[in-house]
């Protein structure tokens, strides 16, 4: 087996899907994607798991990162409910709900179809860009590389690839100041893989190896278990503090987050737990800057019905995490429900919503809580934004990252950028105030 960095891991944790003393009023309204996705450390104290070292030849592919107080996963029965006990107008389903293994082959299908334009249109950019993007990140002597949201990791293999033969040239050693000025010592990256489904990582990252099978000379393939808050928490460990850490969050991702909470949780990833900046290498960020109303529209409500289905089906994940049987209640029937996906042009964000064609009623929570849905009442369930250069500079500058590179599609409409810690600069030709060196 290939040397591995010394960096630690975590303990992990049991699945604790049992968190029936938990209060569910203690989620109050707030934004839908705060709750399903980035403000647990708003809703519950933080407990860091105990690091132990991650050495051995022994160790697991996979770290389970959740935390039994913390973590989304852990308690999203309890979001479920809570988000369905919000008043008229303001009810939602966590997005969480639609990342299981069968949602995962659902949004796979949306991947497939002609009118899905960002996933094709991101992967020809890295491809034609794929050597400069790896030189770059090369450059930056990172020791551990964070994929956010990983997925199928359908991409990731022509990215680590790239990479890996960019760390063996000489070159890429001399504009890095050596390897040897990486934490491991080793000249080596340690790749991790951060979703929220653990069969879904295991047989992704499998499918990696066979993509990459004698192709990586460099660089060590690791996955974590769990959501953005579990690995904002697993990489502000301190003994991870000496390790230089890129993170890549591509498929435009973090546009399904409003653009404050995405600052907010840039935010999170840059710094330590004590106000301290993280020992960030720098972001990879692949953001969608479409503003084609009809081109949005068929990629988003698709002639096929594979959004529609897939949006849907947060419906049956709801149901099984309330435990509430179809013979209990028809309320989470798809039937019963229809599905409206909507731009907003004032807010450069496609908006995908659920609504129901009656009334209906469910006791959940061994009868101590009632939903009630009202005919025609909305239920948010995801948007995605579409964000300019400048919308993805204004994001960052709170969180304290500059834009340093960026390559854009024809038409300049998806952008990857490449951010670090300090001033801005963008390579981009916008112009730009204080546009200088770090």
């Amino acid at each position: 087996m290939a040397q591995i960095l010394s960096s630690p891991g975590v303990e992990s944790h049991a699945f604790h899907q049992n968190t029936e003393d938990t209060d569910v009023t203690s989620f109050g309204p707030r934004t839908p994607l705060s709750l399903s996705r980035t403000l647990s450390s708003l809703l519950y104290h933080h407990h860091l798991s105990t690091p132990s070292p991650n050495t051995s030849e022994e160790t697991s592919d996979m770290i389970d990162i959740r935390s039994s107080s913390t973590s989304l996963l852990d308690t999203l029965n309890t979001q479920t409910l809570s988000s369905l006990l919000q008043p008229p107008g303001r009810k939602f389903l966590p997005s969480l709900l639609l990342w299981d293994e069968k949602g995962q082959s659902l949004y796979d299908s949306i991947l497939a179809t002609p009118s899905y334009y960002p996933y094709r249109v991101e992967n020809t950019l890295l491809q034609k860009q794929i050597s400069d993007i790896a030189s770059t990140i090369a450059s930056s002597t990172t020791d551990i590389l964070v994929e956010l949201g990983a997925g199928n990791l359908s991409k990731t293999a022509l990215l680590l690839t790239a990479l890996d033969r960019c760390l063996d040239s000489p070159s890429s050693s001399s504009s890095s100041s050596s390897s040897s000025s990486r934490a491991g010592g080793n000249g080596k990256i340690v790749y991790y893989a951060l979703d929220v489904d653990r069969s879904l990582l295991e047989s992704s990252l499998a499918q990696l190896r066979k993509r990459t099978a004698n192709l990586l000379q460099h660089i060590e393939l690791r996955s974590l278990l769990g959501t953005y808050e579990d690995g904002v928490r697993w990489l502000s460990q301190p003994d991870l503090a000496p390790y230089r850490k890129t993170m890549v969050w591509l498929g435009n991702s973090i546009a399904n987050l409003e653009k404050g909470e995405a600052s907010d949780l840039l935010a999170k990833f840059t710094s330590q737990n004590n106000g301290m900046m993280q020992n960030l290498a720098g972001l990879l960020l692949g953001v969608d800057g479409c503003l084609d109303e009809e081109k949005v529209e068929r990629a988003y409500n698709a002639p096929g019905g594979e959004n529609r289905r897939w949006v849907l089906h947060a419906l049956e994940a709801a149901g099984e995490q309330l435990q509430l049987h179809p013979t209990e209640s028809d309320m989470f029937d798809e039937k019963n429900w229809r599905f409206e996906g909507r731009w907003e042009a004032g807010r450069q964000r496609y908006e995908n919503h659920l609504v129901p064609l009656k009334r209906m009623e469910a006791v959940v929570k061994k009868g101590e809580k009632k939903v009630v849905l009202e005919e025609g009442e909305k239920v948010f369930v995801l948007g995605s934004g579409k964000w300019t250069a400048r919308d993805v500079q204004a994001i960052c500058e709170g969180p304290g990252l500059g834009l340093r590179r960026s390559w854009h599609s024809e038409g300049d409409d998806y952008g990857i950028y490449w951010l670090q810690p300090g001033k801005k600069r963008l390579d981009s030709g916008i112009d730009m105030k204080d546009d200088e060196e770090c």
